[in-house]
Order: structure tokens, then sequence, then C-alpha cells
């Protein structure tokens, strides 16, 4: 990922229990940060030690797991996201893929491109953050089979098309146990 002094390689695990917990371990040369969301409250253990994650991150949290691409099409399958078809355009690559714009109340529209000669999703784009922020665009590819779904194993994203981010998957496991204990706050 981009950071002030240059690019900087991170590993990360992220455990994701739709609809709405997540914990991401982050390991960074020389940082181990752990940060979790029950679906209610979300806290951080850092170096500096175990924090809560003030409210207003919390609702940006919660707005970005909305836009988790598994999360918007199942709540476009139950009526609670809107959809519209978009024109059809053409990637940075030429390729033809066809949008589909998903929003709801309290949920900037998020548009989802779609490859239609795979039905796969090469692209995603939303504005984080309210009007007159930057476009966020996330870009799909290298999809692999995971027990029988097409899974992205490498994405970057971009904000007002600067590279901020690559992520490239190693591992992945759908509907595996998870303890519940990974996303209770531990004491302090």
């Amino acid at each position: 990922m981009a950071g002030p002094e240059g690019r900087v390689r991170a590993e990360s695990t992220t455990y994701l229990e739709y609809p709405n917990r997540v914990r991401v371990e982050t390991k960074l040369p020389d940082l181990l940060s752990i940060q979790v969301y029950d679906g209610e409250h979300a806290w951080v253990r850092d170096p500096q030690g175990l924090h809560d994650v003030p409210e207003p991150f919390v609702r940006d949290l919660q707005t970005s797991l909305r836009r988790d691409t598994i999360a918007l099409l199942l709540a476009a399958a139950d009526g609670s996201v809107s959809m519209r078809v978009l024109q059809e355009t053409q990637s940075d690559t030429g390729a033809v893929q066809q949008g589909l714009e998903l929003s709801a109340p309290g949920l900037e529209p998020v548009v989802l491109y779609i490859n239609p000669a795979t039905g796969l999703i090469s692209k995603q784009t939303y504005v984080a953050g309210g009007p007159g922020q930057p476009v966020i665009e996330e870009l799909f590819s290298d999809y692999r089979v995971v027990d029988g779904v097409q899974v992205a194993h490498t994405a970057a994203v971009r904000r007002a098309g600067q590279l901020m981010l690559e992520r490239r998957v190693t591992a992945i496991s759908i509907n595996p146990p998870l303890d519940p204990a990974l996303f209770t706050r531990p004491a302090p």
C-alpha cells in the first residue's frame, strides 16, 4: 500500500461473518494491529494498547461493510438495495463491461462493472465520504474457483486515479466455522 515513506508491504488476515462482523489482523514490518467490528462496536489492539474506535469511524466501517460485493448482492436480492442497469462501457483496456448501480438510503451509489462474456465483476466504483469526494475504484482480476465460487485473487484500489493499495489473496476459505471469540473484545 502507499504510505508517507513510499510503498509498504503488509500481511493481512480477514475474518468476515455476514452480515456485519469483521476482524482484520494486519502485520507490518514493525507493527501488529487487530481491528474488530462485532456488529455494534469496534475496537483496535495495537502497540498503544486496546481502545474503542470513535463513532464516526464505526459509521465508516458499517458503510464499508455495506459496500462489500457479497453484502451488496445479497441486499439486492432481498430488495433492501435498489438496482439500476447502466449502459455498456469500455474498460481502460477496451473490454466491454456492463454497469450495475446499487444504492440505498444511507449508502452512496456503488457501480459494479461486469464483463458480459464471463459474468465476473471487473471493477467497483463509489464515492466514500459523500459528494465532492474523489472516486474510489477497485479493480478485480485473477479469478480462481474456490469451493465452486469464482473469487478475484488480485485487486487494485485507486483513489482519484492514484494507486493506493494492491491486494493479493494467498488463501481463502468459504464458510469455515469461526470462533465467536474472534469478534469478542478482550479484557484490557
